[in-house]
């Protein structure tokens, strides 16, 4: 029993290592802006969908086939995260060495191995993937749907049928297996990526949308649900907890309590403007890195710009890094 409230423990400081890194994240690094632009109601829509279908089509798939398919997550995850940071080749390089990683701590049964490499993998594609969807301006009224309909989701798949746990037992020990893990059987101590996605997600939303104080909120609600669920898990009061459920119930509660307490804050455009009004006749694609207003690198991709502000003599991280393209003769930024 100790073993297991070490490892429960273990789990927890992740998991708060993973909202630490992503708030982080958000302050210091802009994100390309993906494709599809900003996030509306149908997404969200889509994405209950796919959380809802998923599981009884993973249920039904060989374990390569799910294998492969998170594992193309987990590359690209972790490849676009960090390219803002280190640059788009140096970013395809690392995610390409932790795929290689997990792959052969899999089959050299290096299980403590494969579970740490994954958990670390799992730790930055969460980073990013919400940042992603926060910096393409998921609301935080979309942000509380989902939850809302993670709540019903999570109640009847885990607290109602065996659904999470069939998945967790077909996933459970392979590579790029969804689950932050501090043991894998006998008695597997594992929180699944999607949990781990929403107590990061609303942190992020909060802190963006309401400010810092509704993100400090925020992130101290984690803290006592997963304190509350930790005590229960060490009194044996339980051994198994939907826990979109309560947290699906504890978004949506902080979304009504801040839309009627706090304004949405909606930065200010005017240095950005001016920066690419002064930048303006860059090539198509030129990535800028801006710090304290000025212009202090220039690169092919968000990683490019920023390692030449710093060899410019520029130490402290750029506040962002924007792509110039022009188009309809206005220039834009990603």
């Amino acid at each position: 029993m100790k073993h297991e409230l070490w490892g429960a423990l273990a789990l927890d400081a992740t998991v708060l290592v993973t909202i630490g890194l992503a708030i982080g994240y958000l302050a210091k690094v802009r994100m390309p802006r993906p494709p599809a632009g900003l996030f509306v109601r149908s997404d969200i829509v889509i994405m209950v969908v796919l959380l809802v279908v998923m599981p009884f089509a993973y249920l039904n798939m060989p374990a390569a086939v799910v294998c492969t398919v998170f594992g193309l997550i987990v590359f690209v995850g972790s490849q676009v995260t960090l390219a803002p940071v280190i640059g788009g080749r140096a970013a395809g390089a690392a995610a390409t060495l932790v795929c290689a990683v997990e792959v052969v701590a899999y089959f050299t049964d290096w299980s403590t191995v494969l579970m740490v490499v994954n958990d670390g993998a799992l730790v930055v594609v969460a980073a990013g993937v919400t940042n992603m969807w926060v910096q393409a301006a998921m609301k935080p009224s979309l942000v509380a749907g989902l939850a809302a309909a993670l709540v019903v989701y999570d109640t009847v798949a885990t607290g109602l049928t065996s659904v999470t746990a069939h998945f967790m037992h077909l996933v459970e020990g392979i590579p790029f297996a969804p689950m932050l893990a501090a043991r894998y059987a006998p008695g597997p101590i594992m929180i699944g990526l999607g949990d781990t996605l929403m107590l990061t997600l609303w942190p992020l939303a909060a802190t963006k949308s309401y400010g810092r104080v509704a993100g400090i909120c925020a992130v101290v609600v984690d803290v006592l649900l997963m304190a509350a669920v930790f005590a229960g898990f060490a009194s044996g009061a339980i051994t198994w907890i939907p826990l979109l459920t309560p947290l699906g119930l504890l978004i949506v509660a902080q979304y009504l309590y801040w839309r009627r307490r706090a304004p949405v804050i909606v930065p200010m455009r005017a240095p950005l403007e001016a920066a690419l009004r002064a930048s303006y006749g860059e090539d198509e694609g030129t990535w800028i890195a801006l710090h304290e207003g000025n212009v202090v690198g220039r690169g092919d991709s968000p990683g490019a710009a920023r390692r030449a502000a710093r060899e410019a003599g520029v130490t402290e991280v750029p506040v962002t890094a924007l792509d110039l393209t022009v188009q309809h003769g206005r220039v834009q930024s990603a």
